[in-house]
């Protein structure tokens, strides 16, 4: 064969040179994408993938020096679909798309210089790149409070079985002396996703059955919540597990808990099917000689001179301006119709968590006794909340309340709201919430992404907000949504003159 380590200097040079110009171009989008990894919990684990993938690229390396290099132009029109994406995802304030076109990238390059056999042979230590970048806002919202209310489910079981008395409103346990909140970090997510990267990497390397591998990647998600729940009743027997120390030690537990199931159901799954004897891989066979192509120097500097001239459109599009309130909320009106309002505290840790530009929270009461609370998130870009205003559903639910019932209802014509009745120890409240954004008034969380997108890419704005208005029922729910109503419609036209159309 051909290829020697002479001859496989240049090949390497080219990849080496595309993979810095490729970093460089992505380089604001990996530095806050680690600073993003290093300060959350939830995905710190990512910080070790490249690790791992570089070993697995070390592991490959007498066969990636002596494989056949074949350079393909479809590796060129990788390239530029993942550049593509990146810009589209910019536009669009999406986080994600942008992260995951750079592993395009990597993957049109080594398709560009080393052609499908290259590609074939590091596919794997590149897809695990993809386990590293944070899910989207709008996949973990929806996934975060079914685990909450599953983990204390769960704790509050486990409690009771050992004869331990609790009560359970949503998300919260009331052990009587005090209460546990099961706040999003203790959901499970991230023990789920960070068990899931590592039954991938124990799979690379220990089992190979597509059957075998699905079961095993299955089998970790019981088995996560299930240790979760655990975790959250022995909080609840030793408050020492709350924080600090003993509170990571069982945190790590869950791990270990986790990987001894995942090499015994690893075990009798081979037991019951033994592993067929090992061929050998593709690449090591014999390779036919390479085909006459152009020099590679040509598809390097074809990519090189792509990258440069995407360069400041990627830019443009990462720099899209915000766009502020036509004014600020401190001018809000305090007196609408015969409700008399004035500015609410609201705890500036719940603020940041909304991660809004501007907000507003007022309590509006009447001659005859009734509050409505208002509440205004607005989002000079939605970039800044990762793309995605979540729903009020979920934090309701996760202070305790029960959503009663919910369907959506037009208060006027073209004004749709999602219309709530919340429960929690006998107090109930009607809750309305909507979007606008850009002139749209939205009631749907998705569609809300879609057009955020759709505005992104045509408009270049993604500003917005979300409104949310809450009264007491007292005995009868048509008279407490007649009131709300009638506040929501006086409410329209002072909205009109603060959020832009």
């Amino acid at each position: 064969m051909q290829n020697n380590k002479s001859s496989a200097v240049y090949p390497l040079s080219s990849l080496a040179i595309l993979g810095a110009i490729t970093i460089w171009f992505y380089w604001p989008i990996l530095s806050r994408m680690f600073l993003y990894l290093f300060h959350n919990d939830d995905y710190s684990y990512g910080l070790l993938l490249p690790l791992v993938s570089a070993y697995l690229v070390y592991q490959k390396w007498p066969r990636i020096r002596g494989t056949s290099w074949r350079p393909s132009w479809w590796g060129l029109a990788i390239i530029v679909a993942g550049i593509g994406l990146s810009i589209i995802g910019e536009l669009a304030a999406d986080l994600y798309v942008p992260r995951v076109s750079f592993v395009v990238c990597l993957g049109g390059i080594l398709l560009l210089v080393g052609g499908w056999r290259l590609l074939r042979l590091l596919i794997f230590p590149l897809l695990l790149l993809l386990l590293m970048i944070p899910l989207p806002e709008l996949i973990t919202n929806k996934l975060t409070l079914p685990l909450q209310l599953i983990s204390s489910q769960l704790a509050a079981f486990f409690l009771h079985l050992i004869g331990i008395p609790v009560l359970r409103q949503g998300n919260i346990i009331d052990l009587g002396l005090r209460q546990m909140q099961i706040v999003d970090a203790c959901s499970g997510l991230r023990y789920i996703l960070a068990l899931l990267a590592l039954g991938v990497i124990y799979c690379y390397f220990y089992q190979r059955k597509p059957w075998k591998v699905l079961v095993l990647l299955i089998v970790l998600i019981p088995a996560t919540i299930f240790a979760n729940g655990l975790r959250v009743a022995g909080m609840g027997i030793f408050p020492a597990l709350v924080e600090g120390f003993w509170h990571a030690f069982s945190g790590w537990l869950i791990f270990l808990f986790c990987f001894v199931m995942l090499a015994v159901v690893n075990y009798l799954l081979n037991r019951l099917s033994p592993p067929s004897v090992k061929q050998a891989p593709e690449e090591d066979k014999i390779q036919p000689p390479p085909k006459k192509s152009l020099p590679l120097w040509s598809y390097t500097a074809a990519a090189v001179g792509v990258i440069l001239l995407c360069t400041p459109v990627a830019q443009r599009a990462s720099h899209a301006p915000n766009y502020p309130l036509k004014k600020g909320f401190e001018n809000f009106p305090m007196n609408i119709d015969t409700w008399q309002g004035h500015h609410a505290y609201i705890d500036p840790a719940m603020v940041a968590l909304t991660k809004s530009h501007a907000h507003l929270y007022a309590e509006f009461s009447d001659p005859e006794g009734d509050l409505i609370t208002l509440w205004i998130a607005y989002y000079e870009t939605q970039k800044k909340a990762g793309g995605f205003v979540h729903s009020p559903k979920g934090c309701f639910t996760a202070s305790g309340w029960r959503i009663a019932q919910a369907k959506v209802i037009e208060i006027a014509p073209g004004k749709p709201v999602n219309w709530m009745v919340t429960d929690r120890l006998g107090t109930k409240l009607l809750v309305y919430y909507w979007f606008m954004q850009r002139g749209r008034w939205l009631v749907d969380e998705t569609l809300n992404k879609f057009f955020m997108a759709y505005d992104g890419l045509l408009r270049r704005r993604t500003d917005g907000s979300l409104i949310r208005l809450t009264i007491p029922i007292h005995g009868n729910t048509d008279q407490a949504q007649q009131r709300l109503t009638a506040f929501a419609n006086s409410l329209i036209p002072i909205l009109n003159q603060y959020i832009p159309d």
